[in-house]
């Protein structure tokens, strides 16, 4: 009999394998922990159609990537035997996707914030998701006359490559080459403090907006955490003005409090709230707190077994703003889909943002288990080109096999997940916690 919660699915074309659990196993002895999982989880080929992604991408990804989230997943709920987690990573990959019915369109992104681009030395993504991105244009490209997709296509194809990126990153534009880097060696790096560890249910405070970092700390409270959602009065999470389903499944039973960082007694409630915090979450640029006379060091330093996790676009030695779309191109994505179909496009829907999720949550609580006392920095293109795995030699031949896998399968899609919990309001938590 399958596990309850097991991403696998009962079909007669239903392909079952242990690859998940192999990538689980491995996180899990590279966290130090002794935990193991023997789960089954369907197919890659299988899961990519399932989830939804088949149909947002519009072509198959021939790699395990799907498998490796699986497997993540499955690690998380190993350290946590009777959490109600998710069905599978898989579900999680295609949710929003298939919430909005977004598909990709040619060199568009299925959430359309996001085209691939030709310059002068090559290709790259520029990914417009904010309104005021569209009001840097004029002046990453010294042309106040190029207002839409078209018109910047025109004007990149005869301009130099890096000197467009480092235009990008100066001003605060999401643009990433597309190129097929190295796998790294490690999805996350540790500075160590004093641990101690505690049975007590953690607190989190969640300063992370839109999607990877929300829906790690949900998955920590369905591990059991209290977690406290931090915002802007005036800046709140953009996912609140998006789909309002999708954005209660990453946000639905999170106490909420609003602060302004410019005010000074604002600043200073934030500040108690983090040196009361066992678990910290971050993803900002990594200067934002800094200026706020905010140190992850000294507030880990502070507090025995607090973990501190900082979650970067590129890594905390680049100050680069990055997205789940770009963060995809940059990873590698495009090239491979290049290789295997033969066009470049988009993979899966902002996909460097589920998988950094599920990794993100499991490293946390993996950390809190083993007695905290942790600044833990996960870059998002290093967390998503380790979960690629390793590029087969054939891609064209890798995704032939893996399409006809997906074409025999006509089972229905995942079922969807329900939010757990009520969505507050902006700010409804601020006065009773601050």
């Amino acid at each position: 009999m399958r596990p309850v919660n097991s991403c696998a699915a009962s079909s007669e074309t239903a392909l079952l394998s242990d690859l998940a659990a192999r990538y689980a196993n491995a996180l899990l002895a590279g966290l130090g922990r002794e935990e193991r999982t023997s789960e089954k989880s369907d197919h890659p080929a299988i899961a990519w159609r399932r989830s939804g992604l088949m149909q947002a991408t519009q072509y198959m990804l021939p790699l395990p990537l799907i498998a490796h989230v699986d497997g993540a997943l499955m690690a998380l709920r190993a350290l946590n035997s009777g959490a109600e987690l998710p069905r599978c990573g898989a579900l999680l990959m295609g949710e929003r996707a298939r919430l909005r019915g977004t598909v990709r369109r040619g060199l568009r992104c299925a959430g359309g914030y996001g085209q691939l681009l030709e310059a002068r030395g090559g290709r790259f993504a520029l990914n417009l998701v904010r309104e005021e991105d569209w009001d840097l244009i004029p002046a990453w490209l010294e042309d106040a006359d190029i207002t839409n997709w078209e018109g910047i296509a025109a004007h990149v194809k005869d301009r130099s490559l890096g000197e467009l990126l480092g235009r990008a990153a100066e001003l605060g534009l999401a643009a990433a080459k597309d190129h097929l880097p190295r796998r790294p060696k490690s999805w996350f790096s540790v500075r160590h403090f004093t641990p101690e560890k505690s049975t007590r249910p953690p607190l989190v405070v969640d300063l992370s907006a839109l999607w990877a970092g929300p829906l790690a700390s949900s998955l920590l409270m369905m591990c059991g955490a209290r977690v406290i959602k931090v915002e802007g009065p005036d800046r709140p999470d953009g996912m609140r003005a998006g789909h309002a389903e999708f954005y209660a499944r990453l946000n639905a039973g999170k106490a909420c409090v609003a602060l302004d960082f410019r005010s000074a007694s604002d600043l200073s409630r934030l500040k108690d709230l983090l040196e009361r915090a066992d678990i910290v979450i971050e993803g900002s640029r990594p200067r934002a707190l800094r200026q706020l006379g905010i140190d992850a060091a000294d507030f880990t330093a502070r507090k025995p077994g607090k973990i501190w996790a900082r979650l970067t676009a590129y890594g905390q030695d680049k100050n680069q703003i990055g997205f789940g779309d770009d963060i995809g191109i940059a990873a590698g994505l495009a090239s491979v889909m290049e290789r295997a179909h033969g066009q470049a496009c988009f993979a899966g829907d902002a996909i460097a943002d589920p998988v950094n999720s599920v990794h993100l949550a499991l490293g946390i609580n993996a950390a809190f288990k083993s007695g905290g006392g942790m600044v833990l920095d996960f870059s998002m293109l290093d967390v998503l080109r380790y979960a690629m795995g390793k590029i087969p030699y054939d891609l064209a031949a890798a995704a032939k096999d893996y399409s006809e896998i997906a074409n025999l399968d006509n089972a229905p899609f995942y079922p969807h997940r329900s939010p757990r919990g009520q969505v507050k309001a902006l700010g409804a938590d601020t006065a009773r916690l601050c």
